[in-house]
């Protein structure tokens, strides 16, 4: 009997040596690291895009606010001679404080003041006002900010309302009124302009926010009905200057920009335009952001924060439509 012998092969199955394994892994781990850094620096790119788009929103938006509002401070309708504008015996009040006087003060279309105050607040009194007997928001007015008041008619005319302040005009003079009744000596004039709203504004920087807790504000009181009330127009604004265009030799255009407390300078200069600054920062803290930038507003003044706020400082030059007449 023959015996067959079958010859298996036995060769060794070959895998990963420890070395091979090691340095696998060395390149896996560091494919992993490059891609989380890349992920990282995407991600840190994307917050400084998205706070930066954020903060230059909200300064579009306080300037959008404020601008139509200054253009068209002193117009009374068919005129901007304030020296011929009447008023009835209206009673305006701001939380119950009769405000008469502040409010329907239409002698100057627009006017401010620099809020002046030490920095511990110690000067609660003027702090706590926007006007005479009429208080901010909550903390107060921040200080080292100007308060910028605007007192015009409406752009649009609108229909005679009972406890509205309103106004009529023709080309020799105006009458403010709230009774919803048209003021004796209009009925019969063949040239009125019609009926416009009266409109006051006064806008400053609040303390703080609605929404947000130590987070300062852009705010104004004005005027709804009869009564001063309080809006916030965006939070993050940490502060507000104004300085004034005047034409000083009547040729039409700015011959200097003036503080509201220049020595000299006075609600009868001839301001035909206003130029406003704004600091605005980011409502939240963001994380690895740190400003240390020193920031110079259009008086000179010099602020440098220490945290992670992000920030963005502009101004703008607004022209008036009806300077003084």
């Amino acid at each position: 009997m023959k015996i067959h012998r079958v010859l298996l092969n036995t060769a060794k199955q070959a895998g990963f040596t420890l070395v091979e394994a090691m340095i696998a892994m060395a390149i896996g781990m560091f494919l992993i690291l490059g891609a989380v850094t890349i992920y990282s620096q995407g991600t840190y790119s994307f917050q400084i895009t998205e706070g930066t788009s954020r903060v230059q929103e909200n300064m579009r938006f306080a300037f959008d606010t404020m601008e139509p509002d200054v253009r068209l401070a002193g117009f009374w309708g068919m005129h901007n001679g304030s020296a011929v504008i009447k008023s009835d015996a209206i009673v305006i009040t701001c939380e119950g404080a009769d405000v008469s006087n502040w409010a329907l003060d239409t002698y100057v279309g627009v006017t401010a003041r620099n809020n002046i105050t030490d920095n511990n607040k110690a000067n609660v009194a003027v702090n706590a006002r926007v006007g005479a007997n009429c208080a901010a928001f909550d903390e107060g007015v921040l200080e080292n900010t100007d308060i910028l008041e605007i007192r015009r008619s409406s752009a649009n005319t609108t229909n005679l309302a009972a406890g509205t302040v309103q106004v009529q005009s023709n080309r020799n003079n105006s009458r403010i009124f709230s009774n919803g009744a048209q003021p004796a000596g209009f009925a019969n004039e063949v040239d009125i302009d019609g009926t416009f709203d009266y409109v006051f504004n006064t806008y400053y920087i609040g303390r703080t926010s609605n929404n947000i807790i130590d987070t300062p504000s852009l705010r104004r009181r004005t005027l709804v009905g009869t009564q001063v009330v309080d809006e916030e127009i965006i939070a993050g604004v940490e502060d507000l200057q104004i300085q004034f265009g005047v034409d000083s030799n009547g040729d039409g255009s700015v011959n200097r920009y003036v503080d509201p407390d220049a020595v000299g300078f006075t609600a009868d200069s001839d301001v035909i335009a206003v130029r406003i600054w704004l600091l605005m920062r980011s409502e939240y803290e963001e994380l690895g952001q740190l400003d240390q930038r020193v920031y110079t507003n259009i008086e000179g003044a010099q602020y440098q924060p220490n945290d992670k706020y992000r920030r963005l400082e502009a101004s703008k030059t607004i022209y008036l439509r009806n300077s003084r007449g």
